[in-house]
């Protein structure tokens, strides 16, 4: 019977020592960064109760999720997103001290149509603060995203893309245009799409050709704040709720200048983010080609938590996907380098010296360095071949006749150099 042949899942990735040394680099730079502003570590379920993503997004996200009745006759859902279960873990935990600040880097998954960027496993990483409504803490998130671009090298590639759906949405009514979920998805698609086919659609969502024309123009404005700002002014109406939105964007401004962020932040009237639970400052982050999907996306959310029944509690927050950062890093040629990373490999000359040579190995793991020893008995050659492939950047031959001396050869694998060094001094050669 020929072998039967397995393959991969489609939209699931696997990764090898080499490339996972490349991503823990990227990981860890952006834990990094949620670390220095505070935010603290949490880790969510990977399963949770259908009715979960039900309650905040509906039918149309379930729909593209890995869902099923486990053996207990319950409907659950592998988690596709992880604002809903951060939200029930605020409501579940109310003695936590406000403002809330949490950071994760978790798996997701959703069953959808692969493509560039999109896959049906990726990991996310998430940054939210709960409890505070102010506009310094919309400015702290812009601020961790910012750095995020920064701490990647590829803020010259990328941009911060800003705007407030409550002014966006004054601006429409006055013109006498009201806001209908199916009209805000058609202009959170605006940028797939050429100006004639947005305005197609927008009629095929019901509007006039003049108001299409109209939405069109609005969504179209986009620029520094200090261009869009004084444009924004005169077409804000007079409503209380539009003209808050505005001034919140003016603060946002001064803000983002205390960062030393605001260069590399827009405003873009076509932002508006598809999830309905947004209720003010919207952002995504793109690169600046426009080849990409965006990078992250986010906002404020200030009623989430009150439709799982827990208290009024507003929050803003983002997400960056894993996949669309790694190619674009890729593009911009700071990614990693993926390939395994070695401290020392000790090299046994004999069977004789095996002993000593592990012991040898044991010790400079004691100072949290990367060693490998021969443990499949290859000859001398063969693990010098081996410890090349292994990027060692240090080889340590221990012999029975340096042994004797007291003494073993240290070899710098980058130059070449080579060194008698104490056998019992092989950690001060090292930690010097």
């Amino acid at each position: 019977m020929g072998e039967e042949k397995i393959d991969r899942l489609k939209g699931f990735r696997q990764f090898l020592p080499g490339e996972m040394n490349a991503r823990r680099k990227v990981f860890g730079k952006l834990d990094r960064i949620a670390e220095r502003y505070g935010f603290g570590h949490i880790e969510t379920p990977s399963l949770e109760p259908m009715d979960l993503f039900l309650i905040k997004s509906g039918e149309e996200l379930v729909e593209q999720t890995y869902s099923f009745e486990d053996k207990a006759g319950r409907k659950v859902t592998l988690i596709p997103e992880e604002t809903p279960t951060r939200a029930r873990m605020v409501k579940e935990n109310k003695a936590l001290s406000k403002p809330v600040k949490w950071y994760s880097s978790s798996k997701f998954w959703r069953y959808e149509s692969t493509q560039k960027g999109r896959l049906r496993e990726f990991r996310q990483f998430n940054y939210d603060i709960f409890g505070e409504d102010s506009v310094d803490a919309d400015a702290e998130v812009l601020a961790v995203a910012s750095e995020m671009l920064e701490e990647l090298d590829i803020d010259h590639a990328a941009e911060l893309r800003i705007n407030d759906r409550r002014m966006l949405e004054g601006i429409l009514s006055a013109y006498g245009i009201e806001d209908s979920e199916d009209i805000l998805k058609v202009i959170d698609d605006k940028e797939k799409m050429s100006r004639q086919e947005f305005r197609d659609r927008l009629k095929d969502e019901g509007l006039s050709e003049e108001n299409s024309r109209i939405v069109d123009e609005v969504t179209e404005l986009s620029g520094s704040f200090s261009e869009v700002i004084p444009k924004l002014e005169n077409l804000v109406p007079d409503a209380e709720e539009s003209k808050n939105a505005f001034k919140r964007l003016v603060e946002l401004k001064e803000r983002l200048e205390s960062y030393g962020v605001l260069e590399n932040c827009i405003i873009d009237l076509s932002i508006i983010r598809g999830l309905a639970y947004y209720t003010g400052m919207v952002f995504e982050i793109f690169d600046t080609e426009g080849e990409l999907r965006a990078l992250c996306g986010g906002g404020r959310y200030d009623e989430l938590i009150e439709l799982f029944g827990g208290q009024p509690t507003p929050a803003v927050g983002f997400a960056a996907g894993d996949a669309v950062l790694e190619i674009l890093m890729k593009r911009e040629d700071v990614w990693p380098e993926e390939e395994v990373e070695t401290d020392v490999y000790v090299l046994t000359v004999s069977e004789s010296v095996k002993k000593e040579g592990i012991k040898l190995a044991q010790r400079l793991r004691d100072m949290d360095m990367s060693v490998e020893t021969d443990i499949v008995g290859r000859n001398f050659g063969n693990q010098m071949d081996y410890a090349n492939s292994i990027n060692a950047e240090n080889l340590i031959i221990v012999g029975e006749r340096d042994l004797e001396n007291g003494e073993v050869t240290v070899k710098d694998m980058v130059s070449g150099d080579e060194e008698q060094v104490g056998f019992e001094s092989v950690e001060e050669y090292f930690s010097g």
